[in-house]
């Protein structure tokens, strides 16, 4: 049987089995990428932690400082005015308390002093000097509910709208996740969150969808045009 006589069975089905079969491996093999970049990620990650603590002015003035252990000027927190965002840690619902911290360049910045079961009284007033990693900026999330300013409901990290309520110009790009043990705020009340952003890494196992699903596709329709052709081949 000539491959022709398989086309002539049924074109429609053959072409969309094509054109699927090619889509699907290329969803594949974008995964298989993506799964280079997350390593790549994950290893500069690991690599920054052994890294000391520079000055933020001097991280920021480089292209990528995304990940680095940064230290800012002294800074004054009132924990009565932070911004607390809506977390959790174990299952127990709290806050991430965040203030504004100079960075030493001119600028001022997001800083994540770490996950509190209450908010804080207006009178937790401390001055320190904020050792931490920076991040990027959070991105908006079509899964994440709205901040709302008006009512001091924060459920993302957006520097624009928390610079605007808390008084300052933050920088849009980072915000520092504070280190409470080398920032010697390990007795504030304080509870240390995740330095780095947790990252998943299931590439591999996207791509191998991906593929299986395209050989399976191939498979069943191959089956299909095997019973269509069944009464010529028999006759």
């Amino acid at each position: 049987m000539r491959m022709g006589d398989y086309f002539k069975a049924a074109p429609g089905l053959l072409i969309s089995a094509l054109i699927a079969f090619i889509l699907l491996n290329g969803l594949g093999i974008w995964q298989l990428c993506r799964l280079q970049w997350k390593e790549q990620l994950i290893a500069d990650m690991a690599r920054t932690e052994a890294m000391p603590p520079l000055p933020a002015a001097a991280l920021l003035a480089e292209a990528k400082p995304q990940w680095r252990s940064a230290v800012l000027p002294t800074c004054q927190a009132d924990l009565g005015r932070a911004l607390y965002m809506h977390s959790e840690v174990d299952g127990v619902p709290g806050y991430r308390a965040l203030v504004a911290c100079p960075t030493g360049a001119g600028s001022d910045m997001l800083v994540d002093l770490g996950f509190t079961k209450e908010k804080k009284p207006a009178q937790s007033v401390f001055g320190f000097v904020p050792v931490g990693r920076l991040r990027p900026a959070d991105k908006p999330s079509v899964f994440a509910p709205v901040n709302n300013p008006a009512a001091n409901d924060w459920y993302t990290r957006s520097t624009l709208e928390m610079g605007k309520a808390l008084g300052y110009a933050l920088r849009p790009d980072y915000f520092l996740v504070l280190d409470l043990k080398a920032s010697h705020l390990d007795d504030a009340g304080l509870q240390q969150g995740p330095l780095t952003a947790p990252l998943t890494n299931r590439h591999l196992e996207y791509a191998l969808t991906w593929f299986s699903m395209a050989w399976i596709m191939a498979g069943i329709v191959f089956v299909m045009v095997r019973q269509r052709m069944a009464p010529k081949i028999n006759a």
